[in-house]
């Protein structure tokens, strides 16, 4: 995936994503990222509002 940064890609996915008419509507949408928070913000995305209210069950 490293040849792949910093090509737009991941740009034009979010911008088609949130202006998809079917997904205008939503109040929330989450993602996960380990490394792209500067992507996601450009896109309205931010640090979770109630952390405490999130959980997850992990397989390993």
């Amino acid at each position: 995936m490293e040849d792949f940064r910093g090509g737009r890609i991941g740009k034009k996915l979010m911008e088609s994503i949130v202006s998809h008419p079917d997904l205008k509507g939503l109040r929330r949408m989450g993602l996960g990222t380990d490394d792209a928070h500067g992507l996601y913000q450009q896109f309205g995305f931010s640090a979770l509002s109630k952390p405490g209210n999130i959980m997850e069950r992990l397989q390993k």
